[in-house]
């Protein structure tokens, strides 16, 4: 499958939006409590968009999946562990893939093509993400792709436990 990757427009956040409550379902259902409180939904994905982190795989001149990404996470600041660098890193986020592209390659593609082209025109030297402990495909996916666990981390927005990774480039 041929992916490519852009931002996101505020035309697609609907369609966006969707892709994100497909998602949460998809965990939900696999025991994975990440997403159970409704985030992202459509004002995270608007922010997403209006904030230029939000970007969109492409399949087929379709949205394959979609993935923020930003140069700074506050809540990586503190971590239970310890990170692989010090600090020159882009972290990627809100990571969903759309039911039809699911188990063919757009997660892969965005962490090891996607990510690593952001951060190294971005000047960064890793890239940093965490997910629920309960999240194994993502899991599975980061370790066999490269990446570290390097501890946990905590996030702001409801205090809840999240497993980091990082992988240099």
């Amino acid at each position: 499958m041929d992916f490519s990757y852009r931002k996101a427009t505020i035309e697609e956040s609907n369609q966006i939006t969707r892709i994100y409550e497909s998602a949460q379902a998809f965990m939900e259902a696999h025991g994975n409590p990440q997403w159970a409180k409704g985030f992202p939904d459509e004002n995270d994905v608007r922010g997403g968009i209006y904030g230029g982190i939000l970007y969109c795989v492409i399949a087929n001149s379709e949205i394959a999946a979609v993935f923020a990404a930003v140069n700074h996470d506050g809540n990586y600041d503190e971590i239970e562990g310890s990170w692989l660098t010090e600090g020159n890193y882009i972290a990627v986020h809100r990571v969903a893939v759309s039911e039809k592209y699911r188990s063919i390659g757009a997660a892969k593609f965005i962490i090891n093509h996607a990510a690593e082209e952001l951060a190294r025109t971005r000047g960064r030297t890793s890239i940093r993400i965490d997910t629920h402990e309960m999240n194994k495909p993502m899991r599975g996916l980061l370790i066999s792709q490269g990446f570290t666990e390097c501890g946990s981390v905590y996030i702001s927005r409801d205090y809840s436990k999240r497993i980091a990774y990082e992988k240099i480039l």
